[in-house]
């Protein structure tokens, strides 16, 4: 009896210490996938959402704003004339340009407001409650301040926004970004460097 009961004592000792090594490799493993996913969602010029991760959290915010009756609203923003800044300064300062944006838009993030790259010179903010309108324009204006230096040649930028209201396109993402998307080029077509409303 006391020889079987060693016997179950070594395989418990031998089992706990698979498991403890199974738990290590477990670890390993998922701080590996989260690597991975942090990868798939950051763009990595940017180090903000990329436009997929972006509309999955986007997509979750208007859900809960719907529910519990709270208003959101969405940016969308351009660099003005960013091919010129590539034609002139090249495309090292375009990038930089582009990271110098991202930059200023993470400054409004918190938990219920997110930036994400669209593509190109194309970003994309989410803001939840009221204050979509003030906080484009203060993105306007903190993006006219935005400068930095090519060899002995200074450049700075301007951005254009369009800002849609989640409640006034019935919190349906696709009419809410077609509403910021034209109020975007509005404010491109009167002349740049400007926030327009839908």
């Amino acid at each position: 009896m006391e020889k079987s009961l060693d016997e179950i004592r070594t395989l418990l000792s031998q089992l706990h210490g698979e498991v403890t090594v199974l738990e290590a490799s477990y670890s390993q493993v998922l701080e590996v996938l989260q690597g991975f996913e942090k990868i798939c969602n950051i763009d990595e010029l940017t180090g903000i959402l990329r436009r997929r991760a972006f509309f999955i959290q986007w997509q979750a915010l208007l859900n809960e704003c719907k529910r519990v009756g709270e208003s959101c609203g969405i940016l969308m923003i351009d660099i003005d004339h960013f091919k010129r800044i590539n034609d002139t300064y090249g495309h090292p300062t375009g990038d930089e340009v582009i990271r110098r944006v991202a930059g200023l838009l993470k400054q409004f993030e918190s938990p219920d407001n997110f930036a994400g790259r669209l593509g190109g010179e194309e970003f994309v903010l989410a803001i939840r409650g009221p204050d979509a309108l003030e906080t484009a324009e203060k993105i306007r204006t903190a993006a006219e301040e935005l400068r930095g230096e090519t060899g002995n040649r200074e450049w700075q930028c301007t951005i254009s926004i369009g800002v849609a209201d989640g409640a006034a396109a019935g919190f349906d993402s696709d009419r809410l970004l077609q509403a910021a998307d034209e109020a975007l080029y509005v404010a491109k077509r009167n002349g740049r460097n400007q926030v327009r409303a839908a």
